[in-house]
Parts: structure tokens; sequence; C-alpha cells
């Protein structure tokens, strides 16, 4: 009976020369190597673009907005950033973010985050559908990959290291947790997280178009998929004080209890998620789910003493030298 077995297919992998074209950070390519994600989309990849798609994963961007992009209404002053910086918009897909799939995007960054964040991170991440943008580079610079371009133009999360021409800076982020866009670092991470956001008829639908629009501007296409999201969630400040005070009104959270939360904004301090909750009581009628986001993202802990980085920062210059 086993004569009259077929082989079993082996993987299409990247070989060596184009593994130093994907990544330029140390132990990524054994990481992704056995990440299913990647494995899988790469095979897609491959098959669309043959000998192309290393030349397509350098010329094209991809980027996400977050759930607080949505409703704070970020979604087309990031287009217009990213138009003006000559990126040109080739396409767009919605999609929504699950508990397991924003894990999988952050595997190697969110170890540093305590589980009360994780917790919250579940609520305000999976609170709406989302747009993921194509961007086609119209300026390369050398041999840096569009999205490592993309990357050093939106800032960093931290507000203290953002400088004044980041796009995040220019988008005013409320607080270190609602920061609005996420950008792939580098080609190998556009490979996988396409895997982790969409399944593989969606995927392959999405690289077909992209083929097909190299080139073409889809601005209008995109200003119309925004329109229709933001037609479904309705528009929020993302104001500390001014959710806060909605939150009093529907008698969400007591007066003391807003004081002690106005006290420690002021202190820069931070607190715990039950904590939060036993302040805030969520499921009181009238309590908006972005008023709560708004306030506990203000004051919540964000990270615990773990200087280990999983994998290191892209490093923009040593892609430089690999030019």
């Amino acid at each position: 009976m086993s004569d009259n077995l077929e082989p079993r297919p082996e993987d299409v992998l990247p070989t060596d020369a184009e593994w130093e074209r994907l990544t330029v950070v140390p132990g990524k390519r054994d990481a992704y190597v056995k990440d299913l994600y990647f494995r899988e989309t790469w095979a897609d990849v491959a098959e669309r673009f043959g000998d192309q798609k290393l030349s397509l994963l350098h010329s094209v961007a991809v980027m996400n907005v977050k759930p607080d992009a949505v409703v704070g209404r970020r979604m087309k002053p990031i287009l217009e950033f990213v138009t003006r910086h000559g990126f040109l918009p080739i396409g767009c897909a919605p999609f929504q973010l699950t508990r397991h799939s924003m894990r999988d995007v952050w595997r190697y960054d969110w170890h540093v985050y305590p589980v009360d964040r994780l917790t919250f991170s579940t609520l305000w991440y999976t609170e709406v559908d989302i747009l993921l943008f194509v961007l086609q580079d119209l300026r390369p610079q050398g041999a840096l990959p569009a999205s490592v371009r993309l990357a050093q133009l939106k800032g960093s999360s931290v507000p203290e290291k953002r400088t004044a021409g980041d796009m995040r800076t220019l988008l005013r982020p409320p607080n270190r947790f609602l920061n609005f866009t996420h950008v792939q670092d580098e080609p190998a991470d556009i490979v996988r997280e396409l895997g982790i956001f969409f399944d593989r008829p969606e995927r392959r639908a999405l690289l077909r178009d992209i083929e097909r629009n190299l080139g073409v501007d889809r601005s209008a296409d995109v200003l119309a998929a925004i329109d229709r999201l933001e037609a479904r969630y309705p528009a929020h400040d993302l104001d500390f004080e001014a959710s806060l005070q909605r939150l009093e009104r529907a008698s969400a959270v007591s007066a003391d209890n807003a004081a002690k939360l106005r006290a420690l904004r002021a202190a820069g301090g931070r607190t715990g998620w039950e904590d939060l909750c036993a302040m805030i009581d969520r499921s009181a009628p009238g309590a908006g789910r972005w008023d709560f986001i708004a306030v506990v993202s203000t004051v919540l802990w964000y990270e615990r003493p773990d200087p280990v980085d999983l994998l290191p920062a892209v490093d923009a210059s040593r892609w430089t030298r690999t030019g």
C-alpha cells in the first residue's frame, strides 16, 4: 500500500538570499520559519508573484488602523498623512481583530503587558471592525523597504520618543494605549500578519487585488470604505474628562470615585483592572463603552518589568547597509 502513496509535499520556504531581503532582525528567521501564519502566506505570495515576490514585498507597505482610530475619526487623517509622504493607496480590506488574532500579531511584544492590560486590550481591540491599508511606495529610499520607511514615519507608542513630524504626533493620541495605527515593520512581518488577519480565500483575493492595482490610485475606494465603516460607529472624543463626566451623569461612577480617578490621572498614577471595574459600573444604563475605554486607558497599569525583547526592534540602518 505504501508504494501507492504520493510523496509528502514540502513547504516552499524562503532561501537564504530571500531571508536577507525579508528581515534584518536577529532571531526572526528562526521564529518565522516555524510560524504557521508566515508559512501559509509565503506559499500564497510565492504562488501569486513568483520571482517578483521580494520586489513586491519591498515596494508595498501594509498598515492597519486600530479601533480607536475608527471611533476617533483618525482614518482620513492617516490616509492623508501617508499619501503626503509618497505612499499610493492601492487597496484596503476590512476585518476585525479577535482575542486570539491580537495576541498572535503582537506575540513578540506583549510579553511585557500585565494580565490587566491583556484583559483590557481584549475589550477595546475587539470593539469595532477596522481597516487594513495597502500602500505602494512612490518615493523609495535606496534599499529601504516601504514597510520600514513607513514604520519610521509612524512614530513611537511612547509619547516621549515621538518627534514633531511623526504620524502619531499629528494624530494627537489621548494616551499611550490609544495610538490609532499599526504598521508591519518589515517585509517578513507583512507576510506573517496577512496570514493572521485573513483566511486563505480572503488573503488570496487581497493579493490578487494588489497585483492588479499596482500603480493605480485607489484613494477614492479607500475613502468610500472609511465612510462605510464610520457610518456604523458613532464618533467619540476619546477625552478622559469628557468621558468621566458622561459616566457620572449615567450614574456609572460616583462623585467620590470620579474624584479619585481625576486625582490619579493628575498624579500620573496607575491602578489595576479590578479596581477600575469596582469604581466604574460599565453595565449601568447609559454607560458608554468608549467612555469606559477612554477613562481606563488613561490610568491602567501598562507594563510589567521585563527588559528582555523576545525579538529585537527593526534597525533601519541595517537595511541601509544591505543595499
